[in-house]
């Protein structure tokens, strides 16, 4: 399977992102809350929260999602659009954490 981050994979519509925080299926995770709705085909939004202070940590954060998003990609479903979202930094070995979170709340769906 092809593990790369295409352009065409992130979401970047106002109006498709507007929808999918009004209409969505919220996931609360430790470090990640992830947001998804049934669509056409599969395009990820990563944020991360203003609590995560700093402009450096929130960049940081959202490099960590796409590479998480990028290393469990077969986790996500190819019908639905998500938001990924970081709530809080892990202080420790981050990307572990992060990517344990996203795989937590992905199996329960």
């Amino acid at each position: 399977m092809n593990a790369r981050l295409k352009k065409s994979e992130i979401l970047k519509d106002k109006k498709a992102i507007s929808c999918l925080f009004e209409k969505g299926e919220w996931s609360r995770g430790r470090y990640v809350n992830i947001v998804s709705l049934p669509a056409e085909t599969r395009q990820v939004l990563f944020t991360a929260a203003r609590i995560v202070k700093g402009a450096v940590a929130r960049n940081r954060g959202k490099r960590y999602l796409r590479e998480s998003y990028r290393l469990n990609k077969s986790c996500f479903s190819f019908e639905r659009i998500y938001g990924l979202i970081l709530k809080r930094f892990p202080e420790s070995s981050p990307l572990r954490y992060i990517e344990n979170d996203i795989r937590m709340q992905l199996q329960h769906d």
